[in-house]
């Protein structure tokens, strides 16, 4: 039986928005329609619409990390990324001990996989990302030297097979030993290279993307300087159209007037993402609005979905509808998820965000149910 929202505005995911009603039957949109009709679930004035938020780089929720509480971190980050709008993110395994990824990578799809079973209680755990081993020692940042490791087509099978199928994205250096050949192994299984970590300048980029990367991690982050006379590899990735750059949007790691720049120049290509680091482990602090090792050196963000949003449109000067691309259809596109989510069409997942007229977020749908609601229906 169809249900119908609105009507409210309703930012589409492709950059555009109209103002109307969405039909909603056995879990998908069913159909969008005009303003005019009947409604099983009326909005207050004001309110958006918007795909549910999709974050491909989080280390956990709350106090809880995936590398740490594995899959009972699963559950937690669920509740709290429905909280955000968000409907879907990826767990991000970081460098430990090897068997220590490979066991916290299984838990966490072990978890998800039992949270599919059952009725949502918030958003769903997509699959896993591995950041690290395979880093550039130079640009390791937080992740411990004595971890990295050569990558090699052996180790890159047991990182797929540990993730029994839901391995989506891995982020490596591509110039380090190995890691061409660790790639094909990825490739070959649909996992998404990510480059990070990296000391790699603009040739050595153009000669990744050709060999298949094609995503960025955290620009400008764990990576040299976009030198004007030395471009680093981050002119690469911005100037192939084949590729999408991630970035954390939270006016620290990557200053206000350079999210601006990125997007004049990569548009529906930027992907925003979190690199939530919970202040759960005593070794990090948050500290002038990022998350600290003991040494000084960034190892994270702070930073909630629904503020990267809400700083995108800031920093960059841009509608809503065109900022949510963003956060919705660019992840979603990243890990091969598009065809299900990302957009507000017929057949999508119902995966929904309600923003009030504030731009803060009132309401999430998992497959046409709530998981969190704080909308103060119409009359």
């Amino acid at each position: 039986m169809q249900a119908i929202l609105g009507p409210a505005f309703i930012a589409l995911g492709d950059g555009t928005s109209t103002f109307g009603r969405i039909g909603v039957e056995s879990g998908r949109i069913a159909a969008i329609l005009p303003a005019d009709g009947p409604t099983d679930f009326a909005l207050p004035s004001g309110y958006t619409i918007a795909p549910g938020l999709i974050d491909v780089h989080t280390n956990g929720a709350r106090d809880f990390l995936f590398n740490r509480d594995q899959g009972y971190a699963v559950p937690i980050a669920a509740a709290e990324y429905a909280l955000m709008g968000a409907t879907g993110f990826v767990a991000g395994v970081m460098t430990a001990p090897f068997e220590s990824m490979l066991h916290a990578a299984s838990e966490v799809v072990e978890a998800a996989n039992q949270l599919e079973e059952d009725d949502p209680i918030g958003a769903r755990c997509l699959g896993v990302h591995f950041e690290g081993p395979f880093l550039n020692p130079k640009f390791r940042r937080v992740h411990r030297a004595e971890w990295l490791l050569h990558a090699s087509t052996a180790r890159a099978r047991e990182m797929i097979d540990a993730c029994k199928g839901a391995c989506l994205l891995v982020t490596m250096a591509p110039e380090i030993d190995g890691g061409g050949d660790a790639m094909r192994v990825f490739l070959e299984n649909g996992v998404v290279c990510s480059a990070g970590h990296t000391s790699a300048r603009y040739s050595e980029g153009l000669l990744a993307i050709g060999l298949g990367f094609r995503s960025l991690t955290h620009a400008f982050n764990g990576m040299p300087p976009l030198d004007h006379r030395d471009p680093s590899i981050l002119a690469a990735f911005m100037q192939d159209r084949r590729t999408q750059v991630q970035f954390i949007c939270d006016g620290f790691h990557v200053a206000p007037v350079m999210v601006d720049l990125l997007h004049r120049t990569l548009g529906d290509r930027l992907v925003l993402a979190t690199d939530n680091m919970p202040p759960g482990d005593p070794a990090y602090h948050i500290d002038g609005g990022v998350m600290r090792a003991a040494d000084g050196t960034i190892a994270g963000s702070a930073l909630r979905m629904d503020e990267a949003v809400r700083n995108y449109v800031s920093y960059a000067q841009i509608p809503f509808a065109q900022a949510i691309v963003a956060a919705t259809y660019a992840p979603a596109k990243l890990i091969h998820h598009d065809g299900e989510m990302g957009r507000i069409a017929v057949r999508m997942r119902a995966d929904l965000s309600f923003w009030d007229k504030d731009y803060q977020i009132a309401g999430t749908m998992v497959g046409g149910k709530f998981v969190y609601n704080h909308i103060e229906v119409a009359a």
